[in-house]
């Protein structure tokens, strides 16, 4: 190797630097789907022993401290090639064939796991996993005046719902709700007679997923429908 050559060296700070940036870029790639079809030709075209210089001739190529490989001049191998039917147009194909190769040969790129949808998110967000279980069990337990809700399990106001919607809009204690049931298209909670109004005033005409809700006194016969 000519002696000049040896002058031209990429500092050490220089190379500290480059392989930081390649780390940090290995990382969390930009394009991990390239990243991964390269790697797979690399590990195709280049043997074992001779990866780690490879990698040190392509960091010096990219200092510009190394020229780029010429093309290989015709010899032997090319006639041999010739005499089988493999034409120059033919040769020069040759790479783009074989960057397609690790997919025959189990060799696919790994690709990063597919990322949820917000759609798909916001979904699940909507119901939580318990909402159609029973709610708590009431705490009051006296004399209940129950409550009619124009709104049930198909509008998605499932009990554990409602029970926070009471609380948060009416403001008042948990010992003040009794039992809360949750039908297809309608709802009864039992609720102690000194809030019943409370409640009524809070929550009835509010709006629950973009519909008017309803909430009054419920008719015995409603209440006893809804039992069966």
């Amino acid at each position: 190797m000519p002696s000049d050559s040896a002058a031209k060296r990429l500092p050490s700070d220089a190379l500290d630097a480059f392989l930081d940036g390649v780390l940090a870029d290995l990382r969390d790639p930009s394009d991990p789907d390239t990243l991964n079809e390269v790697r797979a030709a690399f590990r195709r075209r280049v043997p074992l022993t001779m990866r780690s210089y490879a990698a040190a001739l392509l960091i010096l190529r990219a200092a510009g401290l190394a020229r780029t490989g010429a093309p290989r001049p015709e010899g032997r191998r090319g006639q041999a090639k010739d005499s089988k039917g493999a034409g120059p147009e033919k040769q020069s194909r040759g790479p783009e064939k074989q960057s397609r190769g690790p997919e025959k040969q189990g060799r696919a790129p790994e690709k990063p796991g597919r990322v949820p949808s917000k759609k798909a998110d916001k979904a699940r967000a909507e119901v939580p996993k318990d909402a159609d279980r029973a709610a708590p069990r009431p705490r009051f337990s006296g004399e209940a005046t129950t409550l009619f809700f124009s709104m049930g399990k198909r509008q998605r106001l499932y009990p554990r719902i409602l029970i926070d919607m009471i609380l948060e809009g009416a403001k008042i204690s948990p010992e003040a709700i009794g039992d809360v049931r949750a039908f297809d298209n309608y709802s009864f909670a039992d609720i102690d007679p000194d809030k019943v109004q409370t409640v009524v005033s809070a929550l009835d005409g509010s709006d629950y997923r973009g519909r008017k809700l309803s909430v009054g006194p419920a008719k015995k016969r409603d209440a006893q429908d809804g039992q069966g």
